[in-house]
């Protein structure tokens, strides 16, 4: 794929489009060569274009025999982050990444990578969760081809403001993406408040919210390191990631190009985001711990108790109100030590 991320490239929105490309090296006959539009929602110059999908679709690219190209089409151009499984559904775009919490009630088993003090790394918890979806514990998908399932990096608490330890976010005003993370919230005295990741740094810039639960990755992924100052290092859960595709667009394309994503399915893509995405969390929670104007908090053991029974409290409400929420929980936890067996 040329991985280029121009405005002019990504502004050019539609149905799958057909070109005719020759075989200039055995002089073959014209093959068709199908063009895909992926609605990504973050910016072209985000890491998650740049470094998780544009690599990601130019392997499945390189294994069509040329008969597959995918156009990237970001910024939110082609949905906002809250429309994007309808608009992959409704053939607007043909493939497409979202957020599971972005639509409560829809994917209720994926809220299972929301729940505390469970995942330690998007690594574990993109294979534990896309181990669900093949195992077909994952709902809502219905109406797409699902070409990954995966989970963000895990959820810290970042605060606009110079704050002490956890006792200080009762009362504050928290960003929280989904039920899960929002009841985590209230448990520790705090009011949930749902934004987009995309809208999160203005909202903490307009004092619209106090903090913000996201991974390390969006204190620079997201801009938020320009607007927090405190952080506290605990384990927040993490949120469901999809990546689907319209299923006439994948039922009319060649048989090569076929192939070629199903030769990728969902856990190697779990597998490759998880990787690339926790190395990339990592590296910028070094960068937050080199600067001055930044603190990085440690709970201490009373704080880690009072929020391991918060812990539980959700965890066992989560269980009550999902339907197989108990068999969804212990495949999960099954899934995560499986993988750290083997890491």
């Amino acid at each position: 794929m040329n991985n280029q991320f121009s405005l002019s490239k990504f502004a050019r929105i539609g149905a799958t489009t057909v070109a005719i490309m020759t075989s200039g090296a055995l002089g073959a006959a014209a093959q068709e060569v199908v063009t895909l539009k992926f609605g990504s929602f973050v910016g072209p110059t985000s890491f998650l274009n740049t470094d998780i999908f544009a690599p990601w679709f130019e392997k499945i690219e390189a294994e069509s025999n040329g008969t597959l190209r995918i156009e990237f089409v970001t910024g939110g151009a082609s949905a906002k982050p809250q429309e994007v499984f309808d608009a992959v559904r409704a053939g607007i775009i043909d493939i497409g990444w979202g957020i599971t919490a972005y639509n409560p009630g829809r994917f209720n088993a994926a809220g299972v990578v929301e729940l505390p003090m469970l995942a330690h790394g998007a690594s574990e918890a993109s294979v534990a969760i896309a181990g669900l979806h093949d195992q077909g514990l994952i709902d809502g998908m219905d109406g797409v081809r699902v070409l990954g399932i995966a989970g963000a990096d895990i959820m810290r608490l970042h605060h606009s403001s110079d704050v002490a330890s956890l006792s200080d976010f009762s009362g504050a005003k928290v960003r929280a993406a989904g039920g899960v993370i929002s009841a985590m919230i209230e448990k520790i005295g705090g009011v949930p408040i749902g934004i987009p990741a995309p809208s999160i740094a203005e909202a903490l810039a307009k004092n619209v919210v106090d903090a913000s639960a996201n991974d390390w990755f969006a204190l620079e992924g997201f801009r938020l390191i320009d607007v927090t100052t405190t952080h506290v290092d605990i384990s927040l859960g993490t949120a469901g990631v999809y990546l689907v595709m319209n299923k006439s667009s994948f039922d009319k394309l060649p048989d090569a190009a076929k192939a070629a994503i199903e030769n990728n399915p969902s856990m190697a893509f779990a597998e490759h985001w998880g990787t690339t995405l926790e190395e990339e969390s990592l590296r910028v929670r070094g960068v937050v711990a080199g600067l001055d104007d930044h603190t990085i908090i440690t709970p201490t053991e009373a704080e880690l108790a009072t929020w391991q029974a918060a812990a539980d409290e959700v965890i066992a409400e989560w269980v009550e109100t999902t339907e197989g929420g108990a068999e969804i929980l212990q495949a999960y936890k099954d899934n995560l030590g499986a993988y750290r067996a083997e890491h």
